[in-house]
């Protein structure tokens, strides 16, 4: 099994690529995949399932090239076995090989995720460390409200890496936003967002859905 890798990591993206190895066998990896944002490359060894992971911790998108092969011993031809004398031996088999199945399928998601630990704790890092995180929130908290472009211009970042973070931020929970009208606005407080928003628009011009919206944004707890 050959695969060709090409991807575009966007910042704290993962790419990753599961090897599964059947039971009392072994298979070789040859991954050519950069050391910096992969887990594994060279010519690997394994007996147990395994996961080759890529990781981009950078603050930009970056590019991940290489190959990842897979080879697998041949079986050897399976002996002749005579016919069971009794059906019963048919049967014991097969509840045999069910429960060595389910046993494989437990374990099979602790040994695919050993390997991605390490990356699972950069990926945290690097979103509890970002300095230009905080300094979002620091923005969105003193303005009240803000919309992407109020966020670009008071912190001076790109679009794209403003959009980025505040996507994390609001995924994370530390940000909360609504959307009225034609704009979507982020905030962490919400009634002081509602107070902002009311400010910069006409109310009565405002639909009533939007209306109701901010109504219930003044009335919520911060």
């Amino acid at each position: 099994m050959n695969v060709t890798v090409f991807v575009v990591l966007a910042p704290l993206a993962m790419w990753m690529f599961p090897v599964y190895v059947p039971p009392n066998s072994t298979a070789t990896i040859y991954a050519s995949l950069p050391p910096g944002l992969c887990n594994a490359t060279g010519v690997i060894h394994v007996s147990q399932p395994v996961a080759i992971a890529c990781v981009n911790t950078a603050l930009a998108p970056t590019t991940l090239s290489g190959y990842v092969a897979v080879e697998y011993p041949k079986p050897p031809p399976p002996p002749s076995v005579p016919a069971p004398e009794a059906p019963i031996l048919a049967v014991a088999a097969g509840v045999a090989a069910a429960a060595g199945l389910s046993h494989v399928a437990g374990n099979r998601r602790e040994l695919l995720a050993a390997p991605l630990l390490p990356i699972v704790a950069r990926i945290k890092r690097a979103t509890g460390e970002d300095p230009a995180r905080r300094e979002i929130l620091r923005v969105v908290e003193q303005l009240g409200a803000a919309t992407l472009a109020q966020i670009a211009k008071a912190t001076g970042k790109g679009w794209g890496a403003v959009q980025w973070h505040v996507y994390v931020l609001e995924r994370e929970g530390r940000l909360r936003s609504i959307r009225i009208g034609p704009m979507t606005y982020y905030f962490t407080n919400p009634k002081k967002a509602a107070e902002v928003i009311l400010a910069s628009v006409n109310p009565d011009a405002l639909p009533l859905e939007d209306r109701e919206k901010l109504d219930f944004l003044a009335a919520s707890a911060s």
